[in-house]
């Protein structure tokens, strides 16, 4: 039998500060929500960085400063030419 909940008793309950603490403790201490959340963000973020061609700019010139990255790079093209 399930019950319906509406916005109201949700919003109340959010209302309670230490139910909303202990609901953030349990979700921190958790490996796989915080890894879902993760991915979310990070989705998020990379949304945003592909819309905004400023941030996208310095993440490349920080990125070609790199000699790691210049590897990175070869390693891909031999990649790609190799498929």
């Amino acid at each position: 039998m399930g019950m319906d909940v509406n916005t109201a008793d949700v919003m109340k309950l959010l209302q309670d500060e230490k139910l909303v603490d202990e609901v953030v403790k349990k979700v921190v201490d958790d490996p796989e929500v915080l890894d879902d959340l993760a991915e979310g963000i990070a989705d998020e973020i990379s949304d945003y960085l592909e819309d905004d061609p400023n941030i996208r700019q310095k993440i490349i010139n920080a990125a070609l400063e790199s000699p790691g990255f210049r590897k990175r790079v070869v390693r891909e093209i031999v990649d790609e030419i190799g498929d």
